[in-house]
């Protein structure tokens, strides 16, 4: 299994593999699962865990599991990554 990346909170992701969604680091956990608000069917905030499968991070639920985000994380999920400056 390969190891687990190591990323830090306010760091984006991507979860998933077909499709796959951003999410934003918000919460690291010892286990190296990650609380993640991601930006649910472009309506709703929402934080749940992912966990690495050893290639991809995925949710650590496959049924709904999260909770919604406000203020400022809700915001800064709802705006979504930066586009990379200088390329």
């Amino acid at each position: 299994m390969t190891d687990i990346p190591v990323v830090q909170i306010n760091q984006w992701i991507r979860v998933g593999h077909s499709p796959a969604v951003d999410g934003l680091v918000l919460e690291t956990y010892s286990d190296g699962s990650l609380g993640v608000g991601y930006y649910q069917n472009h309506s709703k905030a929402i934080k749940d865990d992912v966990i690495w499968d050893g290639s991809h991070w995925q949710f650590k639920h496959s049924g709904p599991s999260g909770s919604y985000l406000h203020g400022a994380e809700e915001a800064m999920v709802k705006r979504g990554p930066l586009p990379a400056s200088g390329t």
